[in-house]
């Protein structure tokens, strides 16, 4: 009897851990979309014939604001990500790169958004919104993979 009630609850224990791990990969997949999102549409207004500067400022202050929930909510599964299969550990230290590197496009945005020079950068942030697209998508199939 005691065997039996210890396999139910290592089993109980396993399929909490599974759907929590599940919420942890939807939200992150989730912030992925928000900062493709958030990146197609700083594009597209900086694509504008007529460009608003505090329009594209608010893109780039929402867009750093979903890298942040992002990088967060990783910071909350990676502690536990440690007992993974080869290809798994592979697929999330590829998903770990690309988060830094979301991070440091995204700061390096932000600074050129807030030195005052958007016209003179239009071209610069438009590359670099275009990469974070990218590479938010890229993140979202990475994330997809793990998830299974």
């Amino acid at each position: 009897m005691n065997k039996m009630m210890t396999m139910i609850a290592v089993a109980t224990f396993s399929i909490a851990m599974c759907q929590a791990e599940t919420k942890g990969f939807r939200d992150i997949i989730g912030d992925a979309a928000n900062i493709q999102m958030d990146a197609e549409t700083l594009r597209n207004d900086l694509k504008s014939g007529k460009l608003n500067e505090v329009v594209v400022k608010g893109d780039v202050a929402a867009l750093a604001k979903h890298i942040e929930q992002l990088q967060k909510d990783f910071d909350a599964m990676d502690g536990g990500m440690k007992e993974l299969t080869a290809e798994r550990q592979k697929d999330w230290e590829l998903a770990k790169e690309k988060v830094k590197l979301l991070t440091i496009v995204s700061d390096w945005k932000t600074t050129l958004a807030e030195s005052g020079e958007i016209r003179k950068n239009r071209r610069m942030l438009e590359a670099h919104a275009q990469g974070i697209a990218t590479r938010a998508a890229m993140l979202q199939r990475t994330m997809n993979r793990l998830d299974r």
